[in-house]
């Protein structure tokens, strides 16, 4: 299911207890090969004010983030696609594929496959994005992330829907799409957390979260706190929990780490560096200064820096 799709891409949807989708977190053992993907490549910006030590990465993406924390555990890649909107597909593929030509992707499962008006790109990491020039789907900003897609076992689409609906109180749909059931969850203007049932041998979604902002804070921890699901003490303006489980019976229907964030957290809409939008490419003579160094012709020390 490559599109945004059903009363969510309406002229006014409704938005329910989900108000943000704020950030994705992946386990990213090597921030300097982070680096070379997210913010050379994709032209992304790492976050210049937290989670900008040695451990942890903050990549801004609109008004959105991926986390990249590095604690030295070599987890398998996230089964799913996460949806990002984008400004400049053309600059991205060509900074990518020099970076590629130096060698800088060797060894890694990083690809770039053009499907119909989006791209399928697969990260050094392993880590599925789905690219979609800004305007061909519905979102906001020209930079952001529209949507993750998360494989589940078939026949839990709409459990996963009944609990997102009942507990978080958010708009759902159940749709059938390229043969795969699929649970739709608002989780903000245009944004959509997608649980695709899939047959697969692991659903496991190992060190990885997602994270919202939820307007029934506290009712959502006290609900997942007395089902049991409740992770650490859930003080503050943060708490996570773990598994979604059906709101009639209580039986557990598929466990991945949910972040959930009140409207109160200081992080609820923080204004984000970008360098999106661009007038001018600001790539361009770092990377040919990096392959003018490559091929040992015309390099000159502190070009283009």
């Amino acid at each position: 299911m490559n599109q945004l799709s059903g009363r969510f891409g309406a002229t006014n949807p409704e938005i329910g207890g989900i108000v943000h989708l704020d950030h994705v977190n992946f386990e990213t053992p090597d921030h300097e090969m982070a680096t070379i993907f997210y913010v050379n490549g994709m032209g992304l910006t790492r976050d210049p004010y937290r989670r900008a030590d040695e451990q942890n990465m903050g990549i801004n993406v609109g008004l959105q983030q991926f986390h990249l924390p590095r604690r030295g555990e070599n987890t398998p890649p996230f089964h799913g696609v996460v949806g990002l909107v984008v400004p400049d597909m053309a600059g991205i593929k060509k900074r990518l594929d020099l970076l590629e030509e130096l060698g800088k992707f060797e060894g890694t499962p990083y690809r770039w496959e053009e499907q119909d008006s989006s791209v399928l790109l697969t990260s050094p990491f392993g880590v599925q994005f789905r690219l979609h020039p800004a305007g061909t789907i519905p979102f906001l900003r020209p930079l952001g992330i529209a949507y993750v897609d998360v494989s589940v076992p078939p026949d839990t689409a709409d459990g996963i829907a009944k609990f997102y609906s009942r507990i978080a109180r958010a708009p759902v749909e159940v749709l059938n799409a390229e043969e795969s059931k699929t649970a739709v969850i608002s989780a903000g203007p245009f944004q959509q957390i997608r649980f695709v049932e899939r047959e697969l041998a692991d659903y496991e979604t190992h060190s990885m979260h997602i994270s919202y902002h939820a307007t029934n804070y506290n009712e959502l921890r006290e609900t997942v706190a007395a089902h049991g699901s409740l992770m650490g003490s859930g003080q503050g303006e943060v708490f996570f929990f773990d598994n979604l489980f059906d709101p009639d019976t209580g039986d557990e229907i598929f466990t991945i780490n949910n972040e959930v964030r009140s409207i109160y957290h200081p992080d609820f809409m923080r204004p984000l560096i970008n360098r999106w939008p661009i007038v001018d490419e600001p790539f361009t003579d770092q990377t040919e200064a990096m392959k003018a160094l490559v091929e040992n012709i015309g390099f000159i020390p502190g070009a283009g820096s």
